[in-house]
């Protein structure tokens, strides 16, 4: 898979967008995402049945109220008659803070 975007969840949604249906990611709280789709109307619409969301462990993540909700903790993938349509990978990293006159870069 190629890499669309990403997602803080400092900020309020991301959207990818196919032909026919918008999967939107949008910020519930700092710590849980939703996952929903759309049509071309913008409207939200049901989940298939034939979609579905895993978790790294491959543990099933049903929909609660046609909504997939995810954590920053963990890798999600959604899945079409089988076949991944997004991947929501974790990224594990630390923001630096120092004061203004200490010395720049990491070793």
């Amino acid at each position: 898979m190629d890499t669309k975007g990403s997602f803080s969840y400092q900020d309020d949604n991301v959207h990818w967008i196919d032909a026919n249906t918008t999967a939107k990611v949008e910020r519930v709280s700092n710590s849980v995402a939703r996952v929903y789709l759309v049509d071309n109307a913008n409207v939200q619409i049901p989940v298939p049945n034939n979609m579905k969301m895993t978790d790294q462990g491959g543990n099933i993540c049903p929909p609660f109220m046609n909504n997939f909700m995810v954590c920053w903790m963990d890798t999600y993938t959604l899945s079409l008659n089988g076949q991944v349509v997004l991947r929501l990978s974790n990224q594990k990293h630390q923001s630096l803070s120092a004061p203004p006159d200490a010395a720049h870069g990491v070793t």
